[in-house]
């Protein structure tokens, strides 16, 4: 691994973020869970996802934009085995929601395991207040004022912790997604 993350700046149009953020609306969004069982913990996450599993029709039209820079990140920085997506997640943080810091991916006994993970910011910057992205300080700190910049990809291994400060105003859009490969033992 060549870095702990992959970005572009403002890189998918405004367009593309207003049809992403259309899909949580048309949908049936949910209380966000923690894990990989539907565990409500309102002390480590609050917010409202759409789900959008690899064998949807949203899932495969978001992974048709998303996959080359998975792969490019992949090529370029991290040089893991990949099988595909595993699901897409349009998330809204309205005001008081956060989601403290965490990994999204755990040493399960699945053949398979989340090892990329993508974010991608669909609000514009003043839209809300809070609500940063932030790795833990053992892994280094980003710009946050870029990664709030609206069609900002970041990828990055999927064991990094990482959190989502309290929006304070406003509202937060972004797409999170996970890509996996075979179990990492």
């Amino acid at each position: 691994m060549n870095t702990y993350c992959y970005s572009w700046q403002s890189e998918l149009s405004s367009e593309h973020c207003k049809t992403i953020k259309a899909l949580f609306f048309e949908g049936k969004p949910k209380q966000a869970g923690v894990g990989n069982v539907a565990n409500i913990d309102k002390s480590m996450r609050s917010s409202n996802i759409l789900p959008c599993p690899y064998d949807s029709d949203n899932g495969i039209y978001l992974n048709r934009i998303i996959r080359k820079y998975i792969t490019m990140a992949n090529r370029e920085c991290f040089g893991v085995q990949l099988n595909g997506f595993q699901e897409f997640q349009v998330a809204k943080y309205n005001k008081g929601d956060f989601y403290n810091y965490h990994m999204d991916s755990n040493i399960y006994d699945n053949s398979s395991q989340r090892k990329l993970s993508i974010t991608v910011q669909l609000s514009d910057s003043a839209d809300y207040v809070g609500g940063d992205f932030q790795f833990s300080s053992d892994v280094g700190k980003l710009d946050e004022k870029t990664l709030r910049e609206k069609g900002t990809i970041l990828v990055f291994p999927s064991f990094l912790y990482h959190r989502i400060t309290k929006v304070t105003q406003g509202e937060r859009f972004s797409l999170v997604g996970w890509y996996e490969g075979n179990d990492w033992i």
